[in-house]
């Protein structure tokens, strides 16, 4: 099938690879471990990919994004490799997909990433005031040419071929706060500060006292997600925007689509969607390597580090 010339997409994406300008440090309370937890973004050189660390135990573990290293959980998604995981990864790489960086190291002393206010707005900030900084090796997308879709129960993930990135999710709780809300997203640097950067996650206070009390959870408060009861929202400053939970649902998918450690090309349609079949598709996505394509060719720039989807057709 025919790929568009490079000069035909070059107002709809970023042609060069990114990095940041210098080392951004935060530190936060990790939810389930209660503990406060120091996250390194480190630039990292041309076609060096996004690679995580759990720099806390000796010898540190390195977990490139790949097939095999990403899973996910109720609520989060997860990267780990040798035993050793990093939890609640998704606003990280939504912040990372949404600016356009392509090359870092994130080292993380402890099995989880803050959740600071819920939101992606912290590592937005963070990022754009260290800079970004243009490195001069062509961007590689994956480019769909086939549709793609993945059930399971009422919910659905669908990939379809675009010259670009768009979201389109809907949400559906049976919640007055809440009910069916839909949003539909061409994504770029603007509109991911500007529509998505600020929705935070949410939660039911029922569920949240529940593993409290199993010690699930050991930190957390109303500062770091929307909580409601059976009727309201419990925050005292309310919602940011009154669809903030359908926002945050597409800025988990965004975060979620960068598990592939490539910039995704496609319009991708979430129908109450998880995180866990997030990662069911990506995973589904390489299986079926005749629905897509490197945009630009491998012989049109160096490659990353390679890897081959080891999963059984």
């Amino acid at each position: 099938m025919h790929l568009p010339a490079l000069k035909e997409l070059e107002g709809e994406m970023e042609l060069f690879q990114h990095t940041i300008s210098k080392r951004v440090v935060l530190s936060g309370e990790g939810v389930i471990s209660g503990k406060e937890i120091r996250v390194e973004l480190c630039p990292a050189p041309p076609n060096h990919g996004l690679v995580f660390e759990r720099a806390d135990v000796e010898p540190s573990v390195s977990i490139p994004l790949s097939p095999e290293t990403i899973s996910a959980s109720e609520g989060a998604s997860l990267v780990s490799q040798n035993g050793q995981g990093i939890l609640f990864v998704e606003h990280l790489l939504a912040t990372l997909n949404g600016l356009a960086i392509d090359n870092l190291v994130i080292r993380v002393f402890g099995p989880e990433i803050p959740l600071f206010d819920g939101s992606a707005r912290v590592f937005a900030e963070a990022i754009l005031s260290a800079g970004r900084r243009p490195q001069w090796s062509l961007r590689r997308y994956l480019r769909l040419h086939e549709e793609i879709v993945i059930t399971e129960g009422r919910s659905k993930v669908i990939f379809r071929p675009s010259p670009e990135l768009t979201l389109s999710c809907t949400i559906e709780f049976p919640h007055p706060a809440i009910g069916k809300q839909s949003l539909f997203l061409n994504v770029n640097q603007e509109k991911f500060l500007s529509e998505l950067s600020f929705a935070r996650t949410f939660g039911f206070l029922e569920v949240i006292l529940e593993k409290r009390r199993s010690g699930q959870f050991r930190g957390g408060t109303l500062e770091n997600a929307i909580v409601l009861d059976h009727e309201k929202v419990l925050n005292p400053d309310g919602l940011r925007t009154p669809d903030e939970f359908v926002r945050h649902k597409a800025l988990d998918l965004l975060g979620d689509l960068y598990l592939l450690g490539f910039p995704l090309l496609a319009e991708v349609e979430a129908i109450r969607s998880t995180h866990k079949l997030h990662v069911k598709a990506l995973q589904t996505l390489f299986r079926r390597d005749f629905a897509w394509a490197w945009y630009p060719s491998p012989g049109r720039l160096p490659l990353r580090q390679e890897w081959a989807p080891s999963f059984a057709a």
